[in-house]
């Protein structure tokens, strides 16, 4: 199946279509790239919400909805997400296309306006920061994600922006009332880039017009880039712990890629070294360290290819830390040795041609893959991995091993 976005930049916008006739609903997604800003993340985090709440034309969230259900019952939905060094704001809309080729006018004209004029009041305002409060909370609370967050901010030594969180602070919640968050919508369309997806059964050149006339007049044109993120380097070898009120202790190393990230020639290597490391059930850490020794409960190797970083995250019994830490270590050192497998590799690589082609099936995977590609600076295609992969050998993934020097471990435990 093709997999390709063809890509348009017209004013502000970069159109992404791919026109498929395998989908019964049509997708529509828009991502709005920001940089990751102390003092405007938690801002922009609550506009996705409050756009729900109306617009100038629907005024509250009932109508947006009736309207939405005259469309063959359209979805929407709402979300942030974290890409690298950017705060990316979601909006996506699903419906079932009945067979035209073209986006019916109604749904753009709901799409258009609650992107460029929504009604961003003291009532809605207040009632979404309550709710914020709460999604900070889930974040704060959420051992894996702290362990996660500690042990990168360790490697790099310093609090850099990479830190902040795509859902802001708490503590900056209270900062914001209607009249910021209006600004703040209004430079966010003046400054940031804009991307729109559509996949389904449509037409090209149809919808593309569609879009330039009806998006591209609502929002003022002005000069927009994108500068790929730094990948993080750091040779430093490092061990923290806290305490932690819990039977299980959670472990994350996290370490520098040595610089290969999404774009580089490199890239489908680290990808199979990951998963044959730990991203699989019969990856070399589930195996070896969670059945095998049984000293985990869970464990997985996490690749980061925007930003450069490889995590292994783990949640064990206490008593097991040096234990599991030093059978962590020996494995990606066997791997570094020559110890990988023909069996290994191939399997490995058999069940990632296949988790590629299951997400060519799945619009939300295939604009995630994109996205990652636009923020690094190379836009690759699944079937283009597919490809690369099928030609990685052993030797590759034992060179590629190489790069892993430094780490930060962190513990959340007993401590």
């Amino acid at each position: 199946m093709r997999n390709d976005f063809v890509t348009r930049e017209q004013g502000n916008f970069s159109f992404h279509l791919l026109p498929s006739e395998k989908y019964v609903q049509t997708t529509i997604a828009v991502r709005i790239h920001l940089d990751l800003d102390e003092k405007m993340t938690t801002g922009a985090a609550l506009l996705p919400y409050i756009l729900l709440h109306g617009s100038e034309r629907f005024r509250n969230d009932f109508i947006i909805q009736s309207k939405l259900d005259e469309e063959y019952g359209a979805k929407l939905g709402v979300s942030i997400d974290k890409k690298g060094d950017k705060q990316v704001l979601c909006l996506s809309l699903k419906f079932y296309n009945q067979k035209h080729k073209m986006i019916k006018p109604e749904i753009l004209t709901v799409l258009l306006d609650l992107l460029t004029q929504p009604l961003i009041t003291k009532k809605s305002v207040e009632l979404e920061k309550k709710l914020h409060s709460r999604r900070i909370q889930n974040e704060i609370f959420n051992a894996y994600h702290y362990s996660y967050k500690k042990s990168f901010l360790y490697l790099q030594g310093n609090q850099q922006k990479l830190y902040l969180d795509q859902v802001g602070s708490i503590g900056d919640i209270e900062t914001w009332n209607e009249s910021k968050l209006r600004n703040l919508h209004q430079k966010i369309l003046q400054t940031a880039p804009i991307h729109v997806y559509v996949i389904g059964d449509i037409d090209e050149e149809e919808v593309l017009e569609q879009l330039s006339s009806c998006l591209c007049g609502g929002v003022e044109e002005s000069e927009r880039s994108m500068i790929p993120p730094t990948p993080v380097q750091s040779p430093v070898k490092t061990y923290h712990c806290e305490k932690f009120q819990s039977k299980h202790a959670i472990i994350t190393a996290c370490s520098s890629t040595g610089g290969i990230t999404l774009k580089s020639e490199k890239y489908p290597a680290l990808v199979v070294f990951n998963r044959l490391l730990g991203g699989f059930p019969h990856s070399r850490l589930f195996m070896n360290v969670r059945n095998q020794l049984q000293a985990a409960y869970s464990i997985i190797s996490i690749l980061d290819a925007i930003n450069g970083l490889l995590f292994i995250q783990t949640a064990i019994d206490p008593a097991s830390e040096e234990l599991v830490l030093r059978k962590i270590f020996g494995e990606m050192k066997s791997i570094k040795e020559g110890g990988c497998t023909q069996e290994e590799l191939e399997a490995t690589i058999k069940t990632l041609k296949n988790s590629y082609k299951l997400s060519q099936d799945s619009p939300v995977s295939l604009i995630d893959f994109h996205q990652n590609g636009i923020i690094s600076g190379k836009v690759r295609t699944m079937t283009e991995m597919i490809d690369c992969i099928d030609r990685i050998e052993l030797q590759d993934i034992q060179e590629v091993a190489q790069v892993f020097k430094g780490y930060s471990i962190f513990t959340l435990g007993e401590g």
